[in-house]
């Protein structure tokens, strides 16, 4: 899948009586979307470990805990050598570690102090390959701090800590796991661009190895109504109303087109919705207009093919 496309949600355009109701225009989807939402289940991961560190540029504190879950799938089980070679190569090959990188959310330490917290969760025969081979430990941290810089665009000092007395900072957080991505992410090796890795700079790989990341949310959500459905117009569109009670500001959505998934979310109402639609979205001719009266969004997603 190629990089999804942010739109912003255009508050100005107001369109009136938008409801989420059915009419005779409408092309019967409904054997499509039967299944609209692959496979997935939402799981607590174990604790493992935490590390302590700092953000670069203010010095707040940062928490990440290491944890695990059978839900995402070990990596190729290599040996120390074979990671080695991997490393002092300019291509990883098929070598990627599936993890899931929760939400960042804020946390009071023992004196009170707001700290950043992270979960990270991987699969618990590697988390062990991990805790028994310093390799294997000084590369994985590494990754995983690369993946928060990426994914949340911090930085972090030098020194991360882990800690000796406790497992977990504050109270880990509920991953959901989508099994669709999981077979995508493990399947073919140029699905996703190379990231560098980062970390002790001693030890940190001066190559570039795979960082898969798995979908996750970091509490239990609630999915918002919606439909999807074609018009008998000609046009070779798919259109989706979503209902978002209590949305007050386009500022409360994020809406995520990709090639073939629709990701709306609403983190201040708890709203998540993941799906993947069997078509091929044009993602830059996307629009989407939003009816604070009806709180319902509106979104036009050309195919491609038409």
């Amino acid at each position: 899948m190629s990089k999804p496309v942010f739109l912003d949600v255009d508050s100005s355009i107001v369109e009136q009586n938008l409801r989420i109701n059915k009419n005779s225009e409408e092309d019967d989807l409904a054997k499509l979307f039967d299944q609209k939402n692959f496979p997935s289940k939402l799981v607590k991961p174990s604790p493992g470990f935490c590390i302590k560190t700092k953000e670069l540029t203010d010095k707040g504190k940062v928490f990440v805990n290491i944890c695990q879950t059978d839900a995402i799938p070990p990596p190729k089980d290599i040996t120390t050598k074979e990671l080695q070679e991997i490393l002092e190569s300019d291509e990883p090959g098929d070598y990627r570690v599936p993890m899931s990188i929760g939400e960042i959310r804020t946390e009071n330490d023992k004196k009170g102090e707001k700290a950043k917290v992270c979960d990270v969760a991987v699969n618990p025969s590697f988390f062990k390959k991990v805790t028994n081979i310093p390799e294997f430990k000084n590369f994985f941290l590494a990754i995983v701090f690369h993946g928060l810089q990426d994914k949340y665009n911090l930085e972090f000092v030098d020194e991360k800590i882990i800690l000796q007395n406790r497992k977990v900072f504050g109270t880990l957080q509920t991953h959901r796991i989508q099994q669709r991505e999981i077979e995508q992410k493990m399947g073919a090796g140029d699905s996703n661009p190379l990231l560098s890795a980062l970390g002790d700079k001693t030890h940190a790989p001066s190559k570039k190895p795979l960082i898969e990341t798995i979908s996750s949310v970091d509490s239990i959500t609630k999915e918002p109504p919606y439909r999807l459905y074609k018009m008998k117009d000609g046009q070779n569109c798919l259109y989706g109303e979503f209902q978002l009670p209590g949305v007050i500001s386009t500022k409360e959505i994020t809406l995520d087109i990709g090639e073939d998934r629709i990701l709306l979310e609403s983190k201040l109402r708890g709203y998540l919705l993941d799906i993947f639609v069997p078509y091929i979205i044009k993602q830059r001719n996307c629009a989407s207009t939003f009816d604070k009266t009806s709180k319902v969004l509106k979104v036009t997603m050309p195919l491609v093919g038409g």
